[in-house]
């Protein structure tokens, strides 16, 4: 066990379709605890739009403050929950509690998955949008907009999202990537993998590598076997190829301890 306490505690963020436990960020939080990292989750909606879940974690991270006494916070996100955090921190005065963003397999850019969804079958009032909207009440969701959500993260609306979510002088923004080699590396992501590599190039089975660069800092994470978008999250609990992922996350701690966060 190493000592990697930081300055600022973390504060993980999960995507869409997600919650806070370890369901969902698999080993990580006992990798956290095992090396003295204090942490909190976002407590947003795993359904609920960008706006919508920038309040919310607005709301959980002025709590934490009032109670906790912490200052500042080093924001950890997956997916969506970057963008969630951007708008956050950007638009909603986040930048006064935050030290840094570091995002995983975020859309920064967008994703030509949303711009198809919306295109073919989200649009009007079809059966599609119908089962989706339903689905994101059972899986229970607090404030479910999943054709919402979907548009914002299409290509056309990150490059509007971009401009009025500038990065702010005094939050550290860094931001991290894997992605699949084949479609056998998750058969999950097969389709999506397939037609992503054919209409941008390398990516994770559901965003684009180059689309989720942004910040200081980027590093493309790889291993012996191709790293899915769940994947990244260590949803799957076990070690892919030679890569343990809680490493990926405490290697993100390690950093951060060494800019003094």
């Amino acid at each position: 066990m190493t000592d990697l306490r930081l300055k600022y505690p973390i504060v993980l963020i999960h995507g869409t379709a997600a919650r806070d436990n370890s369901l969902f960020w698999g080993r990580i939080p006992k990798a956290f605890r095992d090396n003295n990292i204090l942490f909190y989750y976002g407590k947003t909606d795993g359904w609920a739009n960008v706006s919508n879940n920038a309040q919310l974690l607005k709301a959980n991270l002025l709590r934490l403050v009032e109670t906790t006494g912490a200052e500042k916070f080093n924001l950890i996100a997956h997916s969506k929950g970057g963008i969630d955090a951007r708008h956050f921190i950007s638009t909603l005065g986040g930048h006064e509690i935050v030290a840094s963003l570091s995002t995983l397999s975020t859309p920064h850019l967008g994703t030509p998955i949303a711009d198809y969804l919306m295109e073919k079958h989200l649009s009007g009032d079809s059966i599609t949008k119908k089962l989706v909207q339903r689905i994101s009440f059972l899986l229970g969701g607090q404030s479910p907009n999943p054709t919402e959500l979907i548009r914002n993260l299409s290509v056309k609306e990150m490059h509007a999202f971009n401009r009025s979510n500038p990065n702010m002088e005094n939050v550290y923004y860094q931001s991290f990537a894997s992605t699949m080699n084949t479609a056998q590396d998750d058969l999950l992501y097969a389709l999506t993998f397939k037609y992503l590599t054919r209409v941008a190039g390398e990516n994770d089975g559901m965003i684009p590598l180059q689309n989720a660069v942004w910040g200081d800092r980027f590093e493309h994470i790889r291993a012996q076997k191709g790293i899915s978008h769940a994947a990244i999250t260590d949803i799957m609990r076990r070690n892919i190829g030679n890569l343990q992922i809680p490493q990926i996350y405490l290697g993100i701690i390690s950093g951060l301890r060494a800019l003094g966060l």
